[in-house]
Order: structure tokens, then C-alpha cells, then sequence
């Protein structure tokens, strides 16, 4: 069985490009989303574009004073194609998503790719300020990962969820990131904590799948210049938090398939020290003493707990 669905590609030139989705440094500061012409039906470019403002703005510091733009980094437009498929790991009851943007100017002679899974539970663009700001303006495909978590959403009241262009679809007219079993009652259902996959463990062979399919879109996106294997395409691996953690934990597997990896500020269980479950739980304990500590009006079944 394909460990991938079927592949959709979408062209992204001129007043559109792969780093910003057209948006530039200056509307990637804008505080206010991109707008959509119908807010009852956006397009699948409309929602492109505002994840992809959301997801830059969300890690990088694109204030002035940051310096982004003027003392480092460039947003300067890079023209490509898109290719976006689910995938699903061996054993998995849903999909993830993955995505591979190839620039216009990929290097053929020193193929390379960048695989960046999101951090936190990020959609699949999550990490784009992360690697597609250094790779595309070098030449190198980058390689996309939500790692079974993301924003892909069931309503169970409407029957609905998220197809693979982001349009909201009712189950059974499209194939959905995910589909609650089952999907009943009333609500809305989210994969990462309603899959029933535990997807945390399987987070290094998300990152590698992604790998997988980087050098299957490289190969439909240059049929002339293939085959890409691991053995002549430079793979490398980087992200932050969580997806910090998904790197290293691809580092793991066997196989000579990943040339380096690179972690910022990785989620990992250190021995000794709490895994991020436990931290978490203390810390929503905590906050509300710590808010009535400052003088924060809080719940009055709270402040008992705090004496």
C-alpha cells in the first residue's frame, strides 16, 4: 500500500511565490490577516496565504526592531510549484499532511533538501520561517510535516472536515485530513488530541516520510534530472520545539537517509527532569495563584487552593 495519497500541485508565480505567498515583509507585519473576497467560501489561495502569514508571524520576529529583513534574513519572492499530499505511517488510524515547496531554482547539480516539521501543533506551513527563508533563495526543495498533529479540524455536528486544499468538505465528497472514529456526538474534534494515534511516537518516522516524498515531488517536478534518492540528494533536517524534537527523533532511525540535523530548543525528556505533560499540568495549577499573586481577579472557588 502507497503510504501516500494522491499529490496535489499548485503553481506559485508572480504576484504570488512560495516564501510569502505575495505577501512581502510588509504584509507579513500587517496585524491584520489577509482578507478573504467571500468569508463564507475562501479560496484554497486565500487560506494558502493567510496560514502562511499566520504561520511567519507566529515564530519570527518581524517587528523593526527585530531586525528581520534589514539585519538579517530577506523575504525576497521565490517563484516554485507546490505538491501536497496526506500520508500515513505504518499502523496510524489518520493522516498527515505533507507538503514540499520546489523553487524555480533548484539546484539540480547539489540537490538538497530541507525537512522542517512544525513545532507545537502547527499546520503543515509551520515551520516556513524556520527553513524556507535560508533554503528556497539557495536552491533547495523544502520539505513539510504537521506530524499527525496541525490544525486540521472534524465538526461533528456538520458532518464537515479539512480536505487537502484547506476547503472545509462534508465527509464523503473528499478525501479529509481527519475523520474522528467515530464521528458522532457533538463539537469539534481535532486530530492531535483526537486521532487515537498518539502521534508523539511516531514523530521521527513523520519527518522521514516527508523526506520520502520531497524526493517523489522532486522527481515529477524534473522528470529529466531523475531519479532522487538519499544517495545523490542532500537531506537535512531542521526545526524547533516540537518539531525539534521530531529531528532528533528521525536521527534515531536506521538507515543512511538524513546527512544532518538541525534542533533549536528541541522538546525532549531529559533524564531526571519532568516530561512536558507533567510541567504543563503543574503550571495550569499554578497560574491562577500566581495571577492572584499580582493582583489579577480570579475564580472564587480558586483562592482557597492558593492559602
Amino acid at each position: 500500500m502507497d503510504a501516500f495519497g494522491p499529490i496535489r500541485v499548485s503553481d506559485h508565480r508572480g504576484t504570488d511565490d512560495l516564501l510569502t505567498a505575495g505577501l512581502g515583509l510588509d504584509g507579513l507585519r500587517a496585524i491584520a490577516a489577509p482578507v478573504f473576497a467571500d468569508p463564507s467560501r475562501p479560496t484554497p489561495a486565500e487560506l494558502r496565504r493567510r496560514a502562511i502569514w499566520a504561520n511567519w508571524r507566529g515564530i519570527a520576529d518581524l517587528t523593526p526592531a527585530g531586525g528581520y529583513g534589514s539585519l538579517y534574513g530577506s523575504t525576497a519572492a521565490v517563484p516554485g510549484r507546490e505538491f501536497h499530499a496526506f500520508a500515513i505511517v505504518p499502523g496510524a488510524l489518520q493522516p498527515h499532511r505533507v507538503a514540499v515547496q520546489v523553487p524555480d531554482s533548484f539546484d539540480a547539480k547539489r540537490r538538497c533538501v530541507l525537512v522542517a516539521p512544525a513545532s507545537g501543533s502547527r499546520g503543515v506551513y509551520g515551520a516556513i520561517s524556520v527553513a524556507a527563508a535560508w533554503g528556497l533563495p539557495k536552491g533547495c526543495a523544502i520539505a513539510y510535516t504537521d506530524k499527525g498533529a496541525g490544525t486540521d479540524y472534524y465538526d461533528l455536528d456538520a458532518g464537515e472536515g479539512i480536505a487537502l486544499d484547506g476547503t472545509v468538505q462534508r465527509a464523503g465528497n473528499a478525501p479529509l485530513a481527519f475523520v474522528p472514529a467515530p464521528a458522532a456526538g457533538a463539537g469539534i474534534a481535532f486530530k492531535h488530541a483526537h486521532s487515537g494515534d498518539n502521534p508523539e511516537k511516531d514523530w521521527g518516522l513523520h519527518v522521514r516520510q516527508a523526506a520520502e516524498f520531497a524526493l517523489r515531488a522532486l522527481g515529477q517536478a524534473f522528470p529529466a534530472q531523475a531519479p532522487f534518492r538519499f544517495d545523490n540528494t542532500t537531506v537535512i533536517a531542521v526545526a524547533i520545539s516540537n518539531g525539534g524534537g521530531a529531528v532528533l527523533r528521525a536521527a534515531e532511525l536506521d538507515g543512511d537517509w538524513l546527512d544532518a540535523v538541525v534542533a533549536g530548543e528541541p522538546n525532549i525528556n531529559v533524564s531526571g527532569a519532568p516530561p512536558l505533560y507533567d510541567i504543563a499540568t503543574e503550571a495550569a495549577l499554578l497560574m491562577p495563584c500566581a495571577l492572584q499573586h499580582l493582583g489579577v481577579p480570579i475564580a472564587p472557588n480558586v483562592g482557597p487552593a492558593c492559602s
